[in-house]
């Protein structure tokens, strides 16, 4: 499952991961997404990952060509989870993307999202 919020004012978009995604929620949530990056341009992104059981082959194809079209509209990204394997698999992928990458503890979670808002340090992604 996924749960999408967005704040226009702050540019901040928060996805919600919870068990397996499937086809139609990656598609949903993808159009919400582009959405968002075509009407603020470069977008600061909060994700929750409660427990993650995997996505759909197909989901994970269009996950991998959305995230190559969009490799320069996030400034900062900001990944919640008790999870240590996400970890070192999202510093991975966060080294492809030109933005700031930040982990935090599920009870940290406000200070992740006064991260996201804080203002950029000049010369940052």
């Amino acid at each position: 499952m996924l749960d999408y919020r967005e704040d226009g004012k702050a540019g901040v978009v928060e996805i919600a991961v919870e068990g397996r995604i499937s086809r139609e929620e990656f598609d949903d949530v993808a159009a919400k997404l582009e959405a968002f990056i075509a009407s603020h341009g470069k977008v600061r992104l909060l994700e929750i990952i409660h427990d993650f059981e995997g996505i759909d082959a197909s989901a994970f194809w269009d996950d991998l060509k959305f995230s190559l079209r969009h490799l320069n509209d996030f400034s900062r990204c900001a990944i919640v989870t008790r999870a240590k394997w996400i970890q070192p698999w999202s510093k991975l992928v966060g080294s492809i993307f030109h933005c700031e990458l930040a982990h935090f503890e599920p009870e940290k979670i406000e200070e992740a999202r006064a991260w996201l808002v804080r203002p950029q340090e000049r010369g940052a992604a």
